[in-house]
Parts: C-alpha cells; structure tokens; sequence
C-alpha cells in the first residue's frame, strides 16, 4: 500500500499525521518510514486507517519520527478507538429505570470529553507519586478508555436515583 493509495478521508487523525509527514518529506517513502519503525509496508498502512491503531510501541517508535509528543498520538489513538465504535453504534448507555432498562445513544463528542476527563482525573490522583513510578501517557489513556468504553458498551447494573 503505498501512501497514494492510502486516502486521506480512510485514515485515522494519526493515519493523517503520517500522511502529512510523507507530503511534507518526499525523500522518505511509506515503505522506509514502515523500516524505521519495525513494521511491515502493510501493517504501517493498516495502522494508519481508521479503526485501526498502533501499539504503544509502535507509537513510541513513531512519535519523534513525526516530531509529535507521543501524549498527543495516545490521545489521537484512544480518541479514534471511541470514534470506531460511535461508527458501529457502539456507544450506549443503559440505566434501569424503576423495572425498564432505557438505553440511549452517546454522542462521539460526549464519549471523548469523558476520556479526556478520566486521563486528567488519573494525572490529578498521580501528582505525587516520583516521575518514574507513574504510568505513560499512553498506558493512561488506555485504562482511561477502557473505563468509558467499559460504561458505554456494556449494560451495566445502573440505576437511576428516581429508582434507588
């Protein structure tokens, strides 16, 4: 796959930060920049659509490549995977209302707000804990994510005040 058959409106906002780092650097094809990084031409192709992402390795690799904190890719990354499932109306919330469940769609926006809350709440919690016992950016907003999404995918046990 080489960057001209990738298209721009298929790929992820990191996918469009690799994109604009082979425009902006036409001496470095896809097939180099994949070599940097240790992927395959095709996995770096596929890392770079949307509902797809790389792994925080990969994205450790790739950052300075892209001259991009690797904070922000992890936000870009963690965003993308809520943006995935709002694509298959995955994004849901479910509370029992007195002996019904009543299950509303959650708008992407509101999903993403949440994930970012959620990092900042765990930065808070973490401000005193040494430098190098904290987690990554990266692994933050992976637990961040797995917290909204957990809430949002699956029915949970909630139940509203009007019937606790």
């Amino acid at each position: 796959m080489s960057s001209l058959k990738l298209q721009e409106e298929s790929c992820s906002a990191f996918g469009r930060l690799v994109l604009q780092y082979l425009k902006d650097n036409p001496q470095t094809n896809m097939n180099q920049l994949a070599k940097q990084i240790g992927v395959s031409h095709a996995g770096l192709g596929w890392i770079c659509l949307r509902r797809h992402s790389p792994s925080e390795k990969t994205a450790s690799k790739i950052a300075p490549i892209l001259d991009t904190d690797l904070s922000k890719l992890a936000r870009l990354i963690h965003e993308n995977k809520l943006e995935s499932l709002s694509e298959a109306n995955a994004l849901t919330y479910s509370v029992k209302l007195d002996k019904s469940w009543v299950t509303r769609k959650v708008p992407v926006q509101d999903a993403i707000a949440g994930l970012n809350a959620v990092f900042h709440a765990f930065h808070y919690v973490l401000r005193s804990v040494p430098e190098k016992e904290k987690p990554t950016d990266f692994q933050v907003y992976k637990q961040a994510y797995e917290i909204v999404r957990k809430h949002l995918v699956t029915s949970g046990q909630l139940k509203s005040k009007s019937s606790g």
